[in-house]
C-alpha cells in the first residue's frame, strides 16, 4: 500500500490492530482515521465495502483484513482478520424416502408406477429408478410424497426428522 494513497491511514491503523477477533467500527471512526469523510456510495452501498481490488480495498486486505459485515443503518462495518476463514457446510438432517418406502407407499395406495408418476407430476421411469434405488427422490418430492402418505392414511415413519 502505497504511503500516498488516501486509504494509507486506514490500512496503518488496521496493520497496528490484533488479529485474533473481527473489529468492529463505525462509519464516524473510519472517517476519523482517514481524516476525510467516507464517499457517499460507501454509505449506502456494499459494493464500495467489497473484498475487490478496489483501492479501498486494498487498503485493509494489505493490512491482512477483510470486510466481514456492513450494516447501513448503525452505520458500522465490521472487519475481521484474513487469515479467519469461515466454511459453511449445509447440515442435511433429512434423508428422504428410501425406494422400498416409496414401492410399500405406492402398493399400498393401490396404484401402478404410472399412477404415482402421474400424481407427482414425473415420469414412471423415475418411479421405477426410486424404487429399485437407481436414484433417490429429491427434497421436494419427498415432501410430496410425505404429503400423499398422510393423505392415503399410509403409516410411514420418515428415516430422520425434518429441519424445517
Amino acid at each position: 500500500m502505497s504511503p500516498q494513497s488516501k486509504y494509507y491511514p486506514l490500512f496503518e491503523y488496521l496493520q497496528q490492530q490484533p488479529d485474533t477477533v473481527p473489529l468492529e467500527l463505525s462509519f464516524a471512526e473510519v472517517e476519523a482515521k482517514l481524516g476525510r469523510p467516507l464517499p457517499p456510495t460507501a454509505l449506502s452501498t456494499r459494493a464500495w465495502w467489497a473484498n475487490s481490488r478496489s483501492a479501498q480495498a486494498r487498503s485493509w486486505q494489505e493490512a491482512d483484513w477483510l470486510v466481514d459485515d456492513v450494516d447501513f443503518e448503525q452505520k458500522i462495518v465490521v472487519f475481521r482478520p484474513a487469515r479467519i476463514s469461515y466454511r459453511v457446510t449445509p447440515i442435511r438432517k433429512f434423508k428422504g424416502w428410501t425406494g422400498q418406502q416409496i414401492k410399500t407407499l405406492r402398493e399400498f395406495a393401490g396404484w401402478s408406477q404410472q399412477e404415482l408418476a402421474d400424481r407427482l407430476a414425473v415420469r414412471q421411469q423415475t418411479i421405477s429408478d426410486w424404487e429399485v434405488g437407481n436414484h433417490v427422490a429429491r427434497r421436494s418430492m419427498s415432501k410430496l410424497l410425505q404429503m400423499i402418505a398422510e393423505e392415503i392414511g399410509f403409516p410411514y415413519q420418515a428415516n430422520s426428522p425434518d429441519p424445517d
